[in-house]
């Protein structure tokens, strides 16, 4: 696969493809058991990212078996070299999904309109944007991809969920009606891979603006963490690129051709920035606007009007030039990172530490909160 593929009827052509197989299972639990049926099977996937019960259809245990299987290609030293890359920098990695993933998602004019429609996602702002940075948490923590791992098991739910998305929009009346055929299949294949280069390349794209530099060789395993994910959640395999630089290219490409205004992505965005700023003190009011437009840039911020800098600019590029500094004491003096990377980990800290009516959304292994400093619930 060469970044030469990747042509404007490729693209065209993936925006029409879907997932057979997740659509498949979908569709068989509603036509043998109801609506109640498959509304329980959602809800533990939402809720749940542990075994499956026994009560299951037979249909949803053979998906499970099925794609928990990596390709042959996935390379287990690769994984656990990505593992520590995450291990290292999981908490700007993070961030960046905050202000350089989401924002580009939002950016794209075609795509964002599935998250806007859906009423579930609209609804909940915190618990959609926690599922995601739980998500990558599930994926990059150490045996995430491993057999039994939580990455598979969370990548193998969100395959089927985004199949339900796609069930619910070709048959829920609202839905459907609200839902532009010229968009192309919700969830399709081209959406499908540019949500996997914001995850990849696009969080190595703000890792690079804010000056954290990972070498090719971990940038390498990184990517080849999230084509493993690509593989399980069912992307096709010509949309998964061979190196760093074609998923930059892959990335750009398809942002070039999606990028422009729409109501959903201005919405999606002023949600995400009043989430950010819920976490910060008072008087780093404007920061989130000001980190997506420093770390996204100036176009993708004025496509989805996230807000203009402001005085936090300041603070950001201070911090920024602390990252440097970081890279000489991050093993002689792990404790003193907490204070170094005081924005980074002072978000992560709070979100860890969030609950809402009782319930705790971000969960973060032992080994992890330990490494990173974070505080103990």
């Amino acid at each position: 696969m060469t970044s030469k593929r990747w042509t404007n009827e490729f693209l065209n052509e993936m925006r029409g493809v879907a997932d057979p197989l997740a659509d498949e299972v979908v569709k068989s639990v509603i036509e043998s058991g109801g609506l109640e049926e498959f509304n329980k099977m959602i809800r533990h996937l939402v809720n749940n990212r542990d075994a499956l019960p026994e009560s299951m259809p037979k249909i949803v245990h053979d998906y499970f078996e099925k794609t928990q299987i990596l390709p042959a290609w996935a390379d287990k030293e690769k994984i656990i070299r990505g593992e520590r890359v995450f291990d290292l920098y999981g908490p700007e990695m993070i961030m960046m999904l905050f202000f350089v993933s989401l924002p580009y998602a939002y950016a794209t004019k075609k795509g964002s309109h599935v998250l806007a429609i859906t009423a579930e996602l609209t609804r909940h702002v915190h618990r959609r944007i926690f599922r995601t940075a739980q998500f990558i948490m599930d994926v990059m923590q150490a045996g995430g991809l491993g057999a039994g791992g939580r990455g598979v098991r969370s990548a193998q739910k969100v395959r089927l969920l985004h199949a339900s998305i796609r069930y619910y929009i070709a048959h829920k009346k609202q839905w459907k009606n609200e839902w532009d055929p010229s968009w192309g299949l919700p969830i399709n294949q081209e959406d499908m891979a540019g949500t996997l280069m914001d995850f990849s390349a696009g969080v190595m794209r703000g890792l690079r603006r804010a000056k954290i530099l990972l070498s090719p060789e971990d940038a390498d395993a990184y990517l080849h963490c999230w084509k493993v994910v690509g593989h399980i959640i069912g992307v096709h395999a010509d949309l998964l690129p061979d190196s760093v630089s074609d998923s930059f290219i892959l990335a750009e490409t398809i942002i070039d051709r999606q990028i422009g205004k729409s109501d959903s992505g201005k919405i999606l965005a002023q949600d995400l920035t009043q989430f950010i700023q819920g976490f910060l003190p008072r008087w780093m009011r404007g920061f989130s606007a000001t980190a997506i437009r420093h770390l996204s840039g100036d176009k993708i911020a004025d496509i989805i009007e996230s807000g203009p800098y402001n005085w936090t600019i300041i603070f950001l590029r201070m911090q920024i030039a602390m990252f440097d500094f970081i890279e000489k004491i991050k093993y002689r003096f792990p404790k003193a990172q907490k204070y170094v990377r005081y924005f980074t980990w002072t978000l992560i800290d709070r979100t860890v530490l969030y609950e809402e009516g009782g319930a705790n959304y971000f969960e973060i292994p032992d080994t992890l909160k330990n490494n990173w400093r974070l505080s103990k619930r």
